[in-house]
C-alpha cells in the first residue's frame, strides 16, 4: 500500500515536470471600447470566416502551454488536498488538457498543429486507460513531446512536453 501510493506520487512528479511548459504569457490587453454599432453589427461574413481560420503556429503553442499549465495545476492542487492523484483524477485532468488542445489547435494543419493533435489524442487515449500514467509512459509520447517542442521551437516559442 505504502509502495503504491510512493510510486504514485514520484510518477505524479514526473509527470508534472515532464508536461509543465515554460511560456511567455503575455497580460491579456484590456482596452475599453465602445458599445458596438449597427455598422459593426452588420460586418460581412467574410469577417466571420477569416476569424475563423486556423490559428498561427505561435498561438498554438501558446495554447498548448496554457493547456499544460492548467494540467499542472489541477494535478498539484488535488495532490495538495488529498494527498494522492488517483486514476480517476488523472482521467478527469487528461481529458480536459486534450479538449484545451484541440481548442487551441481548431483547424490547423501544420507541424506544429499535427503534433498537439497527436498529443491531444494521446491524452484522451490515456483518459480512457484504467492507468492513466501507463498509458502515457510510452516511447510514441515521449516522441511526440520531443516533436512538438522542436515544432514550436521554430515558432518562437518554448514548450515542455
Amino acid at each position: 500500500m505504502i509502495t503504491k501510493r510512493i510510486a504514485t506520487a514520484a510518477l505524479a512528479g514526473v509527470f508534472l515536470v515532464s508536461l509543465s511548459a515554460c511560456s511567455e504569457e503575455k497580460a491579456p490587453a484590456t482596452s475599453a471600447q465602445p458599445a458596438a454599432t449597427t455598422a459593426s453589427a452588420a460586418a460581412p461574413a467574410a469577417t466571420t470566416e477569416a476569424a475563423a481560420a486556423a490559428p498561427s503556429d505561435k498561438e498554438i503553442c501558446e495554447g498548448a502551454n496554457k493547456a499544460s499549465e492548467a494540467m499542472k495545476d489541477a494535478m498539484t492542487t488535488i495532490y495538495q488536498t488529498t494527498g494522492d492523484l488517483k486514476p480517476a483524477d488523472q482521467q478527469t485532468i487528461l481529458a480536459d488538457m486534450a479538449k484545451q488542445l484541440d481548442k487551441a489547435v481548431g483547424t490547423s494543419e501544420t507541424e506544429v498543429g499535427k503534433a498537439v493533435k497527436l498529443i491531444a489524442t494521446q491524452a484522451t487515449e490515456a483518459a480512457a486507460a484504467k492507468d492513466p500514467t501507463a498509458a502515457l509512459d510510452t516511447p510514441e509520447s515521449t516522441k511526440a513531446g520531443k516533436d512538438l517542442n522542436a515544432a514550436c521551437k521554430k515558432a518562437g516559442v518554448t514548450t515542455q512536453y
